[in-house]
């Protein structure tokens, strides 16, 4: 037995444990921290150890969905996934996950690894545990404090990605033209998700788009259909790239608001129809994603739809909790395009809705708020009978509702988040939702009031 190695999954085991008795949402990194200060390659020698080796889910949005789906599909298949399925998605946090699935020798109690893993991340997550496969979500305007430019940050995936072994696969968003332009110099095998279902797009391309020129020849791409953001079918009229062929497909879709889609997908080896109970055409690229790794892994088609079946909402990812004979719709809004897709969600709930808006801007919201003035918040303005504004940024909110239309008699600032929950609930009948969108530490700090209300279960608890 390796001493070391041993010494630090204890040290490791224990940080994880007085996390969970503190309630300590970001315990689920510290406990990595530990671990690798005491034996710095202990990520490398537990994962090479996975007797199906490691899958990557990475991007801007949708990381946390995506591999929460695939771990559901993987446990139908009967395989025990290795995954940080709370979030933490540095190596810090793939290692606590590793350490607190393994024993003291570092054998791990599962067989394949499945991380979650940040942007910005994915270099050293490659060089570290070699994955089988990764997936690409899609590259949005996120955190310009920390992760600068797409290009930039698209660059050093694309590095990444060329670090990847023969007989390895890539599994991209052919919808996204900055993530389907990637891997080209790979030695990994190269496929596709995407929509084809055109009924769902929208008319224009949003001022929020980001990614609008060709990577190739820097012209600006023709969109004969937009979805959301820059997603969309495209094309270069002057080199000619354009979207890739899917392999894996939404070939229709259908929008039933906060309560989810119907989703006929198709593989290049059969087709079935799912009812994907989370909401928003974003998780219909979720879907895709996670489908389309199950396959490449060699799960069937019933694997995958019992694996959709029985999924529960990721955390504050389009949760419905109830609290006190209301109920909250909790939903994670933290860069333009996310935002969005979230209020062409809530669209479709009709108007007189309680709307709680929490803006934070601590070091893993993104400093900067100003994109928030890239929302298309005049769509959401003459939604709220009542919209409260909170968070430590809850004046920039108000601020830029009201600049949006919202009439100032609808509108209400409660700095503090536990006063804004009681101010809306106390605006929300019975049997009424509150709309709960908010960034990513206010979903944390929202979710961890609502479990002490005893609405939801806590961050550490199977669902």
């Amino acid at each position: 037995m390796d001493i070391r190695l041993a010494l630090a999954l204890a040290a490791g085991k224990a940080a994880t444990a007085a996390s969970r008795r503190l309630g300590l949402g970001a315990g689920s990194n510290f406990p990595g921290k530990v671990v690798l200060r005491l034996h710095p390659r202990a990520t490398e020698k537990i994962a090479s150890r996975l007797a199906r080796g490691c899958v990557l889910v990475t991007g801007t949005n949708g990381k946390t969905t995506t591999s929460n789906l695939l771990a559901a599909m993987f446990r139908q298949a009967g395989l025990r996934p290795v995954h940080n399925r709370v979030g933490a998605n540095l190596i810090s946090g793939i290692t606590a996950a590793l350490a607190q699935a393994s024993d003291l020798s570092g054998k791990p109690g599962g067989d394949i690894g499945l991380f979650e893993v940040d942007e910005a991340t994915l270099p050293e997550a490659v060089r570290r545990l070699r994955p089988g496969l990764v997936i690409i979500t899609n590259l949005f305007r996120d955190q310009l404090d920390r992760y600068g430019e797409l290009e930039t940050l698209a660059h050093k995936m694309d590095s990444a990605l060329g670090e990847m072994e023969s007989g390895s696969a890539v599994l991209l968003n052919a919808d996204d033209p900055l993530v389907a332009c990637l891997g080209a110099s790979s030695a990994a095998s190269l496929y596709y998700f995407g929509i084809e279902c055109e009924e769902v797009g929208e008319g224009v391309l949003r001022h929020a788009a980001d990614s609008k020129h060709c990577r190739e020849c820097g012209s600006p791409l023709d969109f004969a259909v937009h979805f959301f953001g820059h997603m969309g079918k495209y094309s270069c009229p002057l080199c000619g790239t354009s979207r890739p062929r899917p392999h894996f497909i939404a070939e229709r879709v259908g929008l039933k608001g906060t309560l989810g889609s119907t989703v006929t997908l198709t593989t290049p080896a059969w087709k079935t129809t799912l009812e994907l109970n989370i909401p928003g055409l974003y998780n219909v690229h979720n879907l895709l994603a996670a489908a389309g790794g199950a396959y490449l892994l060699g799960l069937d088609e019933e694997m995958v739809r019992r694996g959709v079946e029985g999924y529960v909402t990721a955390f504050g990812r389009g949760e419905r909790l109830p609290v006190e004979g209301r109920n909250i719709f909790l939903v994670l809004s933290k860069n333009p395009t996310g935002f969005n897709e979230v209020i062409r969600t809530v669209r479709e709930e009709g108007s007189d809705l309680v709307v709680l808006a929490a803006l934070n801007d601590r070091v893993a919201d993104g400093r900067d708020v100003s994109w928030i003035w890239d929302v298309d918040f005049e769509e959401l303005a003459p939604l709220p009978r009542v919209l409260v504004a909170t968070g430590t940024r809850a004046w920039d909110m108000a601020l830029r509702m009201k600049y949006a239309g919202l009439d100032p008699a609808r509108l209400e600032v409660r700095e503090n988040l536990r006063d804004a929950l009681r101010t809306a609930l106390s605006r929300t009948a019975e049997g009424e939702t509150v709309y709960a969108l908010t960034t990513y530490t206010a979903t944390l700090e929202l979710r961890r009031l609502l479990t002490r209300l005893g609405a939801a279960p806590g961050l550490w608890e199977e669902r």
